[in-house]
């Protein structure tokens, strides 16, 4: 065996010298020398960020990290920033801002020269990965010129910055592999958010139109693509879960709501209402949409929503979202395996292995 031929102190501990046939691998080895592999293939990143969290271990070690709190964070004061805030009203947007609504709009306007290709079947239609290389093909470029633009950021390593940034934002749009989309895509967008403030092309004054302008495009955006390329949706948990798609927009939607004097969470169930008040508040938006795209009755194919329009206040359904978020979103090993970690986003390292 290839360990007998190491020196005995860079041998495994569980390596012993064996004569003829190797003896069989304990169970509990196999089980270490797996972790062994799955941490090596992790350390192994082919771009600027590196994936970290691969099993339950390394999932229990993201919940108690500084990167998980600062990102739960970062979503709950983004809400703060849009309480009684309608998307409609007059929003203070620096130029940075219409630079990323901009190419959101940009990319809308591909779908349109992109029609979906005839096929058997209705959803991952394949025209997505011509679109989505597209994004790729622009998206670096994008990054490049924001910082030439909006700068000075304040990184010393510009070039991985920009490659960090470039990464976060081509995966928020779904996977060109799987023709998918869900939340962990989402939290993509989410990453790229915060990393753009963290490097100071962004700042706090900005968080009102980060939502109301750049994350609500973004969300008009992905439906466009939902509804053309009919993506799967990834990881859902079908009628048991929020969405099939998106969590974030009844999050901040509710967030817009909260104080208001006469839209209450169960006013959900009032079609004219949604009618004239979905484009002012994402939330109803959002409820608009899935009755658009679902068939039969709302209690049955969006149990969780027709649960939640019972919640009292809407102060109460943003705590009870942002609680579920967190176990739903950012405790799930199939959603939060897919974020990665570089320089901006960091993996802690002062945990141990």
């Amino acid at each position: 065996p290839a360990s007998s031929m190491l020196p005995a102190s860079t041998r495994a501990p569980w390596a012993v010298e064996t004569v003829g046939e190797a003896a069989p691998v304990p169970e509990a080895v196999q089980g270490l020398m797996l972790a062994e592999a799955r941490r090596a293939a992790a350390e192994a990143s082919s771009g600027p960020l590196t994936k970290r969290i691969n099993d339950q271990r390394s999932l229990q070690r993201w919940k108690k990290s500084e990167a998980h709190a600062n990102i739960l964070k970062y979503i709950s004061e983004l809400g703060d920033a849009v309480v009684g805030r309608r998307l409609t009203q007059e929003c203070e947007a620096r130029p940075i801002i219409s630079t990323i609504v901009a190419e959101l709009e940009a990319m809308s306007e591909w779908i349109d020269r992109i029609p979906p290709l005839q096929q058997a079947m209705r959803y991952g239609n394949k025209a997505f990965k011509t679109w989505h290389e597209r994004l790729v093909e622009r998206s670096h470029k994008m990054m490049s010129d924001i910082f030439e633009r909006h700068g000075p950021a304040c990184v010393e390593d510009t070039a991985l910055a920009t490659a960090e940034l470039h990464t976060y934002f081509i995966e928020s749009f779904g996977s060109p592999v799987r023709v998918d989309y869900g939340t962990g895509h989402e939290l993509s967008l989410i990453a790229w958010l915060f990393c753009m403030e963290k490097v100071g092309l962004l700042v706090l004054s900005d968080r009102p139109a980060v939502v109301l302008r750049v994350f609500h495009g973004y969300l008009t955006l992905m439906q466009k693509l939902q509804t053309t390329y009919w993506l799967e949706p990834a990881g859902s948990h079908g009628v048991w879960g929020l969405d099939d798609y998106q969590f974030l927009c009844f999050i901040f939607g509710a967030a817009q709501l909260v104080n208001h004097p006469h839209i209450l969470p169960s006013s959900i169930h009032d079609e004219e209402l949604l009618e004239q008040a979905a484009d002012d508040y994402m939330y109803l938006s959002a409820i608009a949409f899935i009755r658009k795209v679902k068939k039969g009755p709302f209690g049955e194919h969006s149990p969780y929503l027709n649960d939640i329009s019972g919640v009292e206040t809407w102060n109460k359904v943003v705590a009870g979202l942002l609680r579920m978020y967190e176990g739903e979103v950012l405790g799930k090993l199939p959603v939060v395996q897919h974020l990665k970690f570089g320089t901006l986003l960091k993996w802690d390292s002062e945990f141990k292995d």
